[in-house]
């Protein structure tokens, strides 16, 4: 797919997810729409489409390329960690700073990059892209929730939200793409039908979600434009060096690097408000970083292509 065809294609998860937005601020869509469909979203049409991945590739990896493709899925996933220490160490961000780390480090992967890099790459890379699932669900739920929890936290980690749905569905995939075992036409066109859902209803679920967010107020933090500008631009552009030293495989580094200029996931807000944080300046951080996305997104692929 040539790089300027993903314009449109941008445009229109523009135009989904004000649709999103609107219905959310027109109570057309309330909370526990936004809530009942992302849990549909996650675990029922991005199952499909991790699985549908595997079904539909032609892709065959040995056991070192696999490897390798891991390495390079982890280092879209960790090098926005570790920038993610450093500027809250420099910005000094007091009791923010997990916070701005974690819409720093958190990325998007599936709502945003793995539709993206569905309609760039296809199959291949869905299935590179699930695969983010594991370091990214380890690390947000051991270290992230650490870092949320301080010396206040209520809970402590809980190995169910590490096997997520979609992480679960991410195995299931990596065993049927190395057994190959035969599956029925009918579970295919069900797979393939339910996968197809994903991208329009990923979209309208993010513009839902920040139907709560005043927008002009999210454009006046200054150091949101910092978070954005590490979490968009510094990010991918480290990945897709960093992963030049690994594998010279053009769509597992682009994926990899389109996984790391991904905006803040809406996951952020939700354990924010689960372990009594600012919720407010996530969600505003999530807002601008999506929006400000739509631009970076067609920047980056640009840069490195």
């Amino acid at each position: 797919m040539e790089v300027s065809a993903l314009i449109p294609k941008m445009v229109i998860f523009v135009v989904l997810m004000v649709i999103g937005y609107l219905c959310a601020k027109t109570n057309f869509a309330g909370r526990e729409f936004t809530r009942d469909a992302s849990k549909m979203v996650i675990n029922v049409f991005m199952t499909a489409t991790i699985i549908n991945s595997v079904l539909v590739t032609d892709t065959r990896l040995s056991g070192g390329e696999l490897a390798v493709v891991m390495l390079a899925l982890c280092i879209s996933i960790v090098v926005g960690w570790i920038l993610a220490a450093i500027s809250c160490r420099v910005l000094k961000l007091g009791e923010r700073a997990p916070l701005f780390e974690l819409l720093v480090a958190v990325v998007n992967n599936m709502f945003i990059a793995l539709p993206v890099v569905e309609e760039l790459f296809g199959s291949e890379a869905v299935f590179y892209c699930s695969l983010s699932c594991i370091p990214f669900n380890v690390i947000l739920y051991t270290y992230g929730v650490y870092r949320l929890k301080g010396s206040g936290g209520k809970s402590s980690v809980r190995i169910k939200d590490i096997f997520s749905v979609p992480l679960i569905a991410t195995f299931l995939a990596l065993i049927i793409f190395m057994t190959h075992p035969p599956i029925p036409g009918t579970l295919r066109e069900l797979s393939s039908t339910l996968a197809a859902a994903t991208m329009p209803l990923s979209m309208i679920v993010i513009g839902s979600s920040l139907g709560s967010v005043g927008l002009l107020d999210a454009f006046k933090n200054r150091k949101l434009y910092i978070m954005c500008f590490i979490r968009l631009l510094i990010c991918p552009l480290l990945v897709w060096l960093l992963t030049g030293l690994v594998t010279q495989d053009i769509v597992l580094r682009v994926t990899s690097t389109i996984i790391a200029a991904s905006p803040s996931a809406v996951i952020v807000s939700v354990l924010t408000i689960q372990y009594d944080r600012d919720a407010v300046y996530t969600s505003e951080g999530i807002l601008l970083s999506t929006v400000f996305s739509m631009l970076t997104i067609p920047l980056v692929v640009y840069m490195i292509m």
